[in-house]
């Protein structure tokens, strides 16, 4: 369980990242399997640039138009969703727990995976701008748009190397600015549309360790990076099948969870 000044971070911060869910055992098997999902040998930087997913796999697979990322949606792989373990499932839901007004889904596990998988290319890293989850869909700031989602880094997360980068004191500037403007738009993408202009603070790359798992809610300004390193960094979301989740729809019948 988490400590009181944990559960105040998250609230005031948008964010925490954890050690120790996840046994190193377990995320070694869901690394490796997630190579052989993708039809590659972690050991042959060649085969990295074409993947091939097996056969009757069931899971949609998309290299992205940078071709450096190449995400998976819909992964059932039993190695990879060993990921979810029960102490992972009583840290989300003790957070998600705090905002019961914000709509989520009623199931208590998974159905899938979502891989964000991050190669290396040779470009030279810069910090990108912040954005929220679901600023490009019709969606309201209040009560809230998702309580508590997940990043759960397959392999670590070194400087540079496709981290996260978050900014810690957004969630407060957001929360003064509608204070100070009740008027202005509920709508997400309205907000996202100030970030130019708000003063969000400094931003932090997520340096992160294999098996660790960054949790975050609605209000984290937040973005990912390229990947100028020389190891691919594998994380995963989870998914749902469910109509709860239907809004947060990413490809065929897969939806991102929102417990």
């Amino acid at each position: 369980m988490l400590s009181a000044q944990q559960l105040t971070q998250f609230e005031e911060e948008g964010y925490l990242l954890l050690s120790g869910l996840i046994p190193q055992e377990t995320v070694t098997k869901a690394a490796q399997a997630m190579w052989h999902l993708m039809g590659m040998d972690a050991a042959d930087a060649k085969s990295w640039g074409n993947f091939q997913r097996p056969p009757l796999s069931g899971f949609y697979m998309e290299q992205m138009s940078n071709g450096n990322r190449i995400e998976l949606f819909g992964v059932t792989h039993p190695d990879v969703l060993a990921c979810c373990t029960p102490d992972y499932l009583t840290v989300l839901h003790q957070l998600a727990e705090r905002y019961p007004a914000i709509p989520h889904c009623k199931s208590q596990h998974p159905d899938g995976i979502w891989a964000l998988n991050q190669f290396p290319v040779p470009a030279k890293w810069k910090s990108p701008s912040p954005h929220l989850d679901g600023d490009f869909r019709d969606f309201r700031l209040d009560p809230g748009t998702f309580r508590a989602t997940s990043l759960t880094y397959l392999t670590d997360a070194n400087s540079h190397e496709g981290t996260t980068v978050i900014w810690p004191e957004g969630p407060q500037r957001i929360r003064e600015f509608r204070k100070k403007n009740p008027e202005f738009s509920n709508h997400v993408r309205d907000v996202r549309a100030l970030f130019p202009q708000l003063d969000l603070g400094k931003p932090m790359e997520v340096v992160a360790k294999q098996g660790d798992v960054l949790l975050f809610h609605h209000l984290l300004p937040h973005s990912g990076t390229i990947n100028v390193g020389e190891s691919p960094r594998f994380a995963i979301r989870y998914m749902c099948l469910c109509l709860a989740c239907r809004k947060w729809a990413k490809k065929g019948e897969w939806n991102v969870w929102m417990p």
